[in-house]
């Protein structure tokens, strides 16, 4: 019985073999002989190929396939295998894509829990404002007069974005902002206004890199989006040194300097104290 099954066996391959190069030999005759009838067949079978089916079609085929290969299978079988195509269907939507950049979108920028919240942004601090006239809290529009000069920030920069209400580059929205943004190129120096002692030095996704320095009679100045510091908390520093480089990071449309001038916590236009300013030497 195995015997004969062996010499079944063998007698089919070497059957299937004899086929094959007999047809492969009447297609190598037909293409060398340039017959009309390989030009056919070749150009039915490139239409073929180009040929785009549907999805259903495609299902179908499978299907078709499917059901021929798998065994039928029990009621039970039929529940287990609806629950893992649940399963996998799910963790398919759940990782695509374009559900992943759907979900992230929800997320992005601005954390505004309120009118008035606080929008850290491209040139630093904005406040949320529901008109152009409204003066948010710890701002003001008074003038001021200081003891003594402020050294300019930064030498030949050029102020892009004045103290005062805007539409935020960002959000589009009417805001306040509470600084000014003085352009120049990257690298520039920063100079520190005053003398003073420096309360924060570090990095965050809004200001970038920012240095907030206290100085005497409760005045704080702020330097935003630095390129890089040259110091670091608690540093004693003397009004001309180099705190740092002017930068774009952060959220920023270019290289410039936020700079916030506030007395006793509230934000004054800090333009004023600029127009008197004096250089480093």
């Amino acid at each position: 019985m195995i015997k004969n099954k062996k010499d079944f066996v063998v007698r089919a391959i070497l059957f299937q073999s004899l086929f094959c190069i007999l047809l492969f030999g009447l297609l190598f005759f037909l293409k060398q002989s340039n017959s009309e009838l390989f030009k056919a067949m070749e150009i039915e079978f490139s239409e073929k190929l180009s040929e785009n089916i549907t999805k259903n079609e495609a299902e179908s085929v499978f299907k078709a396939i499917s059901d021929k290969i798998t065994p039928p299978s029990t009621d039970s079988n039929k529940t287990n295998n609806t629950s893992i195509d649940s399963t996998t269907e799910k963790a398919l939507t759940d990782n695509n894509p374009e559900n992943i950049l759907e979900n992230e979108t929800e997320f992005v920028p601005f954390d505004e829990p309120s009118l008035n919240a606080t929008v850290e942004a491209t040139g630093g601090v904005d406040i949320k404002i529901a008109s152009s006239d409204e003066i948010p809290e710890n701002v003001s529009l008074n003038s001021y007069t200081l003891t003594k000069k402020m050294i300019n920030p930064v030498i030949n920069g050029k102020t892009t974005s004045e103290f005062g209400s805007r539409i935020h580059p960002i959000s589009n929205e009417l805001t306040f902002h509470a600084g000014i943004d003085i352009a120049a190129d990257l690298g520039t120096p920063i100079y520190a206004a005053f003398d003073g002692k420096v309360l924060i030095a570090d990095y965050d996704k809004w200001n970038g890199n920012y240095i907030k320095i206290k100085h005497e009679n409760k005045l704080m100045t702020v330097y935003c989006h630095c390129e890089t510091l040259n110091v670091k908390n608690g540093d004693n520093i003397r009004a001309g040194e180099v705190i740092g480089y002017v930068g774009s990071t952060g959220s920023s449309t270019g290289p410039h300097l936020h700079f916030e001038l506030r007395i006793d916590n509230v934000s004054f236009n800090p333009q004023i104290a600029l127009n008197e300013a004096l250089n480093a030497v």
